[in-house]
């Protein structure tokens, strides 16, 4: 095989078949290939060790895979990109945003120094601590900082009911 053959294959576009999410790997179908399909590639991921983080690309999602030059049989998915099909969901130089199947969206823009969440359910912050905020915290409209208590109208001599 020449060389010129190895670097055509090094790289290739295709499209995620099935996921082993325990496993963290894809295989990927490669429609320039007769529809072959890959052995189960290990998904690229940010952080591994210490620091971690997870990503499965969805079945049917156009990846970018890396291969090893001794054939088809080794290689990697680097990850899923936008395309004219599949456009970018924002654009901003400064933003970072997350989508989910469910429309829930996380979104930070280091610009202006905001973090906003658009959940669909509920969400669960559980600290080992206390939770500070600084600022003011607002729940229906009622703000923590300046939400006043009417006075008691009467005082309670005994028990209830006593």
């Amino acid at each position: 095989m020449d060389i010129e053959s190895i670097l055509k294959n090094l790289f290739r576009v295709g499209t995620v078949s099935s996921t082993n999410p325990a496993a963290a790997t894809v295989r990927v179908t490669f429609v320039d290939k007769d529809n072959m399909v890959s052995y189960d590639l290990p998904v690229l991921q940010d952080s591994t060790k210490d620091n971690q983080d997870y990503y499965m690309p969805d079945i049917n999602e156009l990846v970018l895979c890396l291969f090893l030059p001794n054939g088809l049989a080794q290689g990697f998915c680097l990850g899923s990109f936008y395309s004219a099909q599949n456009p970018p969901p924002i654009a901003g130089q400064h933003k970072w945003y997350k989508k989910f199947k469910d429309d829930t969206t996380i979104e930070y823009d280091s610009e202006s120094h905001v973090l906003r969440i658009d959940a669909i359910g509920p969400i669960n912050i559980v600290a080992a601590g206390n939770i500070n905020v600084t600022g003011d915290v607002i729940a229906d409209g009622v703000s923590l900082k300046n939400h006043t208590h009417p006075e008691s109208v009467g005082s309670v001599t005994g028990p209830p009911g006593g």
